[in-house]
């Protein structure tokens, strides 16, 4: 019997089946793979997004509807009796064309914004006390005539007569008259009574500290000035910010410094005052607004809700502890927040409530866009838990596809690599055409400009004229020379290049060079320094070509400067002549140097910067110098700088 045929293919073909069958194989399950991956990401991303939407759009509902019951209540006082019901909230009242400035509740404000004057006696009534104590020196007679206006029945000319005996006792030595005096003075008839600007009590009861002062009393100036501070804090006297801070300033000499428990009191004081000026810029031109603000003042979060009409102005000035208590607590309690963190920012940025958010993503809606007196922040409260479910179903896929890429790995192997290859070289020639066009594109878009100008402007002085030429040939030359660089370039790598090998001087080539790039980077302010040796530097080589190579060196070192203007070149000779270009720019690392030399390569430095180029000019600087039989040298390293030798036999 005839043994059946036995069918072979070729062992190239079959090797090529194989690999073509699991590079198709590989590529289908990486996409479908990359797909899927996207897919649940980008799902991930639109139910965590739309969590915060949703959350977000909650919590602006919720906050309107917790205003706007504030803002009922509010235009209803104080006819409904309404008051705000925490320690750091106030109730302001403001009519038109009136400095009266009503709050509730009462002896709350630190100080105000405009305070109406008390009676003040006119000062002439005791024009003959005080020429008797100020031009006389004579206290007994000022004790005299003051203390027939003590006695007077007017309160204002009684408090000034008195603060005045008070202090000629004090001259003539009887301070313990003078202290009673004050004392006297000290009594809360004396409140509506005003002295200098300020409560006569008030008056009486600094002077009376100062007095024990001077005593020596301590034990008895520090019960004295802790009842002036007692009295400061808690509203007894209607005074304006600066009265309030100079007698807080006084009762600081007398009363250890305690921790500022006020701090939400004078913000809210603050408040007040931004809420005056802010009505009396507006004035009248606004007889029915309302408003809402966010402020912080003294470190302290403070909102104001305001409506006017009718020619009255009622507002709520709430600080952190009323926020929270009657707007955010109960609107967070009773939300579904559990799966995100909310923070609610004022108009300086900082955070009014919740922690402020700087984790990313996050969902804002803008004070502007709500209506609201802070911007609303929300952030997923655990994005690592919210996102355990989707990471576990797409380990779950990446290990499926790393087993069935494994199971394949051994024949796509060789295939992934030529494919690699190819690309990169794609890539390189992408990168190549996209800097060329750059770099084309700069001259000609030069010469364009000028030669419009040119043509619409026949009446350009001359001398103008002869500068727009001189920029042309300026353009024209780095066009020619951009051209003839590719046509090298090519024809080098075609084996085409012919050099036209004769004796000349390393020197005067490099010096010659180095002068023409000067005037090409005069406008730059780039300082070319070049020290060559006058004799003994001859090699033989195309002067063209080696002219070409330094050229190119020389540009790359300005390119690559940095900060730096300078750059040295230096020609030294021996057995080798050596050409070095010296730059103190950005330098390059170890591990690009040895890849820069080839054609289109590019270090990361330079895509670091942005800096253009067309990735054939050290290639080019190679492939003369290995005609020439010499060798391309890099000393360098990142931040120190670049020295490009190229170094060549010595001898023509």
């Amino acid at each position: 019997m005839k043994p059946f045929p036995s069918w072979k293919h070729p062992a190239g073909g079959v090797t090529t089946l194989l690999l073509a069958v699991a590079a198709v194989s590989v590529v289908a399950l990486v996409w479908m793979g990359v797909r899927l991956v996207q897919q649940d990401r980008a799902l991930e991303a639109r139910q965590l997004d739309e969590r915060r939407e949703a959350a977000a759009d909650r919590i602006v509902i919720a906050l309107e509807q917790s205003l706007a019951l504030e803002e009922q209540r509010l235009a209803a006082a104080p006819s409904s009796g309404f008051s705000p019901a925490a320690e750091d909230a106030l109730l302001i009242t403001i009519t038109a064309g009136s400095e009266d400035i009503r709050v509730s509740p009462e002896n709350a404000l630190l100080y105000f914004p405009v305070i109406p004057r008390g009676q003040e006696t006119p000062p002439g009534l005791y024009a003959a006390a005080e020429t008797a104590e100020f031009r006389d020196h004579n206290y007994e007679r000022a004790i005299g005539l003051l203390s027939a206006l003590s006695q007077a029945e007017h309160p204002a000319t009684k408090a000034g007569a008195r603060l005045r005996l008070a202090r000629n006792l004090r001259k003539a030595g009887r301070r313990e008259a003078a202290l009673e005096v004050y004392d006297l003075m000290a009594k809360p008839s004396s409140q509506s009574v005003w002295i200098s600007g300020a409560p006569a009590d008030l008056v009486a009861r600094r002077a009376r500290c100062a007095l024990l002062e001077e005593l020596d009393r301590l034990e008895q100036l520090q019960e004295e000035a802790s009842r002036l501070d007692d009295g400061l804090n808690s509203g007894r006297w209607r005074l304006d910010r600066e009265t309030y801070l100079y007698y807080r300033g006084q009762v600081a000499r007398w009363v250890p410094p305690q921790a500022d428990s006020d701090l939400c009191r004078r913000a809210l004081a603050e408040a007040v005052r931004w809420l005056w000026r802010t009505r009396q810029s507006t004035g009248d031109s606004e007889p029915d607004a309302s408003g809402r603000k966010s402020l912080r003042l003294d470190g302290t979060p403070i909102a104001v809700l305001w409506r006017e009409s009718g020619g009255r102005l009622a507002a709520v000035v709430a600080g952190p502890g009323y926020q929270k208590s009657l707007w955010f607590d109960p609107l967070f309690r009773g939300a579904d927040l559990s799966r995100v963190r909310v923070s609610l920012l004022d108009s300086a940025g900082a955070s009014a409530y919740g922690d402020q958010a700087h984790s990313s993503p996050k969902t804002m809606r803008a004070a502007s866009a709500t209506g609201l007196p802070w911007d609303v922040v929300v952030v997923n409260a655990d994005l690592g838990a919210d996102l355990s479910q989707f990471a576990q179903r797409r380990r779950l896929m990446l290990a499926g596809l790393a087993i069935l890429a494994l199971l394949m790995i051994a024949s796509s192997y060789l295939i992934a690599r030529a494919v690699r290859r190819e690309l990169a070289a794609a890539q390189l020639q992408s990168d190549f055409v996209s800097a060329v066009s750059h770099e084309f594109r700069t001259p000609l878009t030069s010469m364009r400009q000028f030669t419009e100008m040119l043509v619409e402007n026949d009446d350009l002085p001359a001398e103008k004229r002869r500068a727009f030429y001189r920029a042309q040939e300026r353009a024209t030359r780095r066009l020619s020379r951009l051209v003839e660089s590719l046509l090298d370039f090519g024809r080098m790598e075609a084996g085409a290049r012919p050099y036209r090998l004769e004796p000349l001087d390393a020197a005067q080539l490099t010096k010659s060079v180095v002068e023409e790039f000067r005037r090409e980077t005069s406008s730059d302010g780039f300082v070319i320094e070049c020290a060559a040796p006058k004799e003994d530097a001859e090699v033989r080589g195309d002067r063209e070509a080696l002219g070409q190579a330094l050229w190119n060196l020389l540009d790359n070192a300005v390119k690559y400067s940095g900060d730096s203007r300078e750059v040295r070149v230096e020609v030294e000779s021996g057995n080798h002549v050596a050409i070095h270009v010296r730059d103190w720019g950005f330098g390059i690392p170890t591990s690009e140097q040895g890849q820069i030399l080839r054609k289109f390569a590019r270090g990361a430095g330079a895509k670091a910067h942005g800096i253009k180029g067309t990735g054939i000019g050290l290639a080019m600087v190679k492939h003369i110098v290995d005609a020439h039989g010499g060798q391309v040298l890099i000393d360098s390293g990142p931040g120190k700088g670049s020295t490009f030798t190229i170094q060549l036999p010595a001898g023509g």
